[in-house]
């Protein structure tokens, strides 16, 4: 999660519009492969709201509180929101006070949604919706779940075969060129 940063994802934005236009096995899997590499971008709250540093670049003081919204479907279902470039979350912040934003990537947000609160319950949001006064494209829980799932197969597969060939492993790390 980085602050502040501007992102750009026009190959995933192509794969959305391939998918749109013809819904193919190709094209979703295109869309797949793009989706996990792009960064999106987030708004959020700030408590207290970040102030300039020398520079005039906004800084987040030590222990504030970042709280992402989440866009609530006319049925009240809820979902983070994922925006491609700034031109998408511009179609949003014309509607909305504006917001600092965050670059968020998939596992991210897979991260917030499938997590437990302490008290045992899922988080509200039912998935992420990617610009969704664009594309409009919806992410539900347990297609984030099936990703996160076949990511943590692939890593322990590729794990077991370096063991197996004699390298050792850092958890978590993944091999030069491989996501």
């Amino acid at each position: 999660m980085e602050f502040n940063k501007n992102v750009s994802n026009p190959m995933l934005v192509g794969a959305i519009e391939l998918m749109k236009a013809e819904d193919t096995p190709e094209h979703r899997s295109m869309f797949v492969d793009e989706l996990v590499k792009a960064e999106f971008l987030s708004p959020a709250m700030i408590d207290p709201a970040p102030e300039e540093d020398g520079e005039g670049q906004p800084k987040i003081a030590q222990g504030s509180k970042v709280q992402l919204p989440m866009l609530s479907a006319s049925d009240g279902t809820k979902f983070f929101m994922a925006f491609t470039d700034s031109a998408e979350y511009d179609k949003w912040q014309e509607r909305n006070q504006k917001m600092y934003t965050f670059a968020l990537k998939v596992d991210e947000y897979a991260g917030m949604i499938l997590r437990r609160e302490p008290n045992g319950n899922l988080c509200p949001a039912l998935g992420m919706v990617i610009n969704p006064y664009g594309a409009n494209i919806i992410l539900p829980r347990e297609m984030l779940a099936s990703m996160m799932s076949a990511k943590i197969a692939q890593a322990q597969q590729m794990a077991a075969a370096a063991k197996q060939a004699g390298q050792y492993v850092v958890p978590g790390a993944a091999p030069e060129g491989k996501v």
